[in-house]
């Protein structure tokens, strides 16, 4: 009995010892085979390695265009390029503009994409435009250069800078008198549209003043040659050719342009537009309104009931130098009317509706308790004039037709694209890894399957090799 129960704690106790040798085992076991995984892993990664950015620069041909290229050492494994680009601006969402410049693969690559200005219109002098390289390796995956920015502005005038509160005055003419005066004008300006409308900007306003209409005119393209200024409110900027001999001129265009930029701010909206009576007949509020000669002009069309249809002002105005005058004097007085009828607190209210994308009939309604049609009844009760006849006189309007092509520069400038694959508009890529596509395996599978056997082989070995030696220790 006594030799039976020894004999039964002898092979429970040895049968416990194997159990914990052979977990000993399995533990030895696992650990070297993550090693060796881990190994594999390194070794496959040595061989994609990411390509090193040695060179990533713009070139500026201002105003022709703007070169961006691309220096990647160690890239034979970068399968393609992109080029995200842009400008920085008031848009509808964050987007951008994307490239597929052509390179060719090997140990290095070198990327070269022109942004030509004369196809897809340019950019206003004194913008930023940015841009960031994107390159795929061969098994997916995404790496990007960090984001540059560079200011798109000639080199041919030697710019200055006077900055005062929320100005921003450039200018190269070799006159601080000048610059002083047109630069106190431009805050001067700013104050009086803050006292009278209450509008501010949420940010500097950049001006860029050239000592010539020409010397302005050669900086854009597309636009008529009796341009003066343009207000980009989308960028904070508005530029001017001023000759010092036109100080006067330059004064009030300024003001202009500025007002222009102000209520784009105060109005932009992905939803809505605003309505060029409004837009214009604030801006010429902004210059101190009508001119002697307007307003005399603008009377004599009440006199002769030749005004124009309110719905005919909201959108373009016609060509016609004449008809041209009466649509922008008349709406100086449609917005003087407004402010000096109901204040400026209604007036900022209105142009809050239209940012939050009403409609003009219902920014009205809000603000005023008139739609568009009822403005214009009392507006025209003001001076007098019968209520308007929409039906008989619908054909003694002459709106300006919509363009086929929008214009490149302008309040509201578009780029457009010349070819679709070369200039896509794409959601800006955020620097994350992009999973990989079944594509991106099986040419990577192709290109390395001789390493992956080899790899595959080494760890089947490892492990018919420590299962021997398992083996052998259990029979010992």
């Amino acid at each position: 009995m006594t030799y039976r129960y020894l004999n039964i704690k002898y092979n429970e106790f040895f049968s416990i010892r194997a159990i914990t040798e052979r977990r000993g085992i399995v533990k030895k076991l696992a650990a070297i085979l993550v090693f060796f995984l881990m190994f594999s892993y390194a070794f496959v990664g040595i061989q994609s390695s990411s390509a090193s950015v040695a060179q990533n620069d713009a070139e500026l041909n201002f105003p022709e265009n703007i070169v961006f290229s691309l220096d990647l050492k160690s890239a034979d494994n970068v399968a393609q390029v992109k080029l995200h680009y842009g400008t920085i601006r008031d848009a509808c969402g964050t987007v951008s503009a994307l490239a597929y410049p052509e390179f060719t693969t090997g140990s290095s690559i070198n990327a070269l994409w022109e942004w030509n200005m004369l196809q897809s219109g340019g950019e206003p002098p004194g913008s930023t435009i940015w841009w960031q390289w994107e390159y795929i390796d061969q098994q997916g995956k995404s790496e990007f250069t960090d984001r540059k920015e560079i200011l798109w502005l000639d080199d041919i005038h030697d710019w200055k800078l006077l900055e005062d509160g929320l100005i921003r005055f450039h200018y190269y003419e070799n006159d601080i008198e000048y610059a002083t005066t047109l630069k106190d004008a431009a805050v001067e300006a700013l104050n009086h549209l803050n006292e009278d409308i209450g509008m501010l900007p949420d940010q500097p306003v950049d001006l860029y003043i050239y000592s010539s209409t020409q010397d302005m005119l050669d900086a854009v393209f597309y636009v008529p040659g009796w341009t003066g200024g343009l207000a980009y409110p989308d960028y904070n900027i508005l530029i001017i050719g001023i000759d010092p001999d036109n100080l006067e001129w330059g004064q009030n265009t300024e003001a202009h342009e500025l007002t222009h930029v102000l209520v784009g701010d105060y109005t932009f909206s992905c939803l809505g537009s605003t309505p060029t009576w409004l837009s214009e007949g604030l801006a010429v509020y902004g210059e101190g309104g009508a001119s002697s000669i307007e307003a005399a002009f603008f009377q004599q069309n009440v006199k002769a009931d030749t005004l124009m249809s309110f719905s005919v002002l909201s959108g373009g105005f016609s060509e016609d130098p004449d008809i041209a005058d009466l649509s922008y004097s008349q709406s100086f007085f449609m917005v003087d009317y407004l402010i000096q009828t109901y204040g400026k607190d209604k007036m900022l209210s209105l142009l809050q509706r239209i940012k939050a994308g009403d409609a003009i009939d219902e920014a009205l309604q809000y603000a005023y308790g008139f739609d568009l049609a009822g403005f214009q009844t009392e507006w025209r009760s003001y001076y007098d004039l019968p209520a308007w006849d929409e039906a008989s006189q619908q054909n003694k309007q002459n709106p300006t037709p919509v363009p086929t092509i929008i214009p490149i520069q302008g309040i509201d400038s578009q780029v457009v694209p010349s070819d679709p694959v070369a200039f896509e508009s794409t959601p800006v890529a955020q620097p994350t890894l992009s999973s990989v596509s079944a594509t991106g395996i099986v040419d990577w599978l192709s290109r390395n399957l001789v390493l992956i056997l080899v790899i595959i082989g080494v760890n089947c070995l490892l492990l018919v090799v420590i299962m021997l030696l398992v083996r052998q220790k259990g029979a010992k």
